[in-house]
Parts: structure tokens; sequence; C-alpha cells
């Protein structure tokens, strides 16, 4: 079985993300938009019910998807 593209790629997708978030945030620093990003999806997650949280979490890229999951 081959590995999904999803996954093969997800580090460069996800430094990807970062840069776009930095350019649109404004923050100086790539752990400042990391800490940003991190913090939205964590607020988010607890506004939902495991059900929502799942389907969410069920579209978001990996690396996304295993921050909105983590704690």
């Amino acid at each position: 079985m081959t590995i999904p593209m999803e996954l093969q790629h997800a580090s460069e997708d996800f430094e990807r993300f970062l840069r776009d978030a930095k350019e649109h945030s404004g923050l100086a620093t790539r752990n400042q938009v990391f800490t940003m990003v991190q913090g939205v999806l964590q607020t988010f997650r607890r506004r939902l019910d495991v059900r929502e949280a799942l389907l969410f979490a069920d579209v978001l890229p990996p690396v996304l998807r295993a921050i909105f999951v983590s704690d």
C-alpha cells in the first residue's frame, strides 16, 4: 500500500499554511503564528460537541488535524 499524497506532503503543506497565516496576521515569527493557530483551533474545538469536532477534524489537513485533536 502506498502512502497517501496527503501524508507525503503534510509538512510542506503545513509550512505553506503557516507562511500564509503569518502574512495575513501580521505576526512577526513562525512560533507566534503556530501559537495563534493552536489557540484558535483549541478554542473552536471547545465549542463543539464530539460529533461536530470529529466532522470538522475530518476535513482538516493532517498537521492541522493533529493540532485540533491534541490535548
